[in-house]
């Protein structure tokens, strides 16, 4: 792959991590605003005053982001008591998946242009060595990019989500959402 070619798939990579990532979070946060409220009924006892006020706040949220219906009506709500949630969890780990092909692009994309400039750089003193300079086809033949891919994210793909996952979980319990 000449770095020519791996600038643009640098911009694919990132173009579709964003449109993976954005679209998974929005699905993951309205499922989570949807598994609140789904919770929130009345209680007696002094939580009953915090579940209202969630109640209320999440049914504001609902009803000021009418552009997101498709979300509202389709993201899937998790039963975190028993149930097994897969597609809950298989849209929570597209947003990583997202974020490590952002990465993954962004790393290509900074290596395809320092190879550029690069090239330019040893293009200037070729030609000060007259004809005895190679050509920038002959510079460009010897470059080997390396493929990268997204698994090599270690960070976004495999720490971050089990990070967040034990943070949401603490949340939860510590509103008393998952008792």
């Amino acid at each position: 792959m000449t770095y020519q070619q791996a600038g643009n798939v640098a911009i694919i990579k990132r173009i579709a991590g964003w449109i993976i990532f954005i679209p998974a979070l929005i699905s993951t946060l309205i499922s989570l605003l949807n598994f609140m409220f789904k919770h929130s009924e009345k209680q007696p006892g002094i939580d009953a005053v915090m579940l209202d006020f969630v109640h209320v706040m999440i049914d504001m949220i609902r009803f000021n982001t009418s552009f997101l219906n498709l979300f509202w009506q389709n993201s899937p709500v998790p039963e975190f008591k028993g149930g097994l949630n897969i597609l809950f969890w298989l849209i929570y780990i597209l947003i990583f998946v997202g974020m490590a092909l952002q990465a993954s692009g962004a790393r290509m994309w900074r290596q395809s242009r320092h190879l550029k400039e690069g090239i330019e750089d040893q293009m200037i003193l070729e030609q000060a060595k007259g004809s005895e300079g190679r050509t920038r086809q002959q510079l460009e033949e010897k470059i080997v990019m390396p493929h990268h891919t997204i698994f090599l994210q270690i960070f976004p793909l495999y720490i971050l989500p089990v990070i967040i996952a034990v943070a949401g979980y603490f949340f939860l319990s510590l509103l008393g959402f998952l008792r």
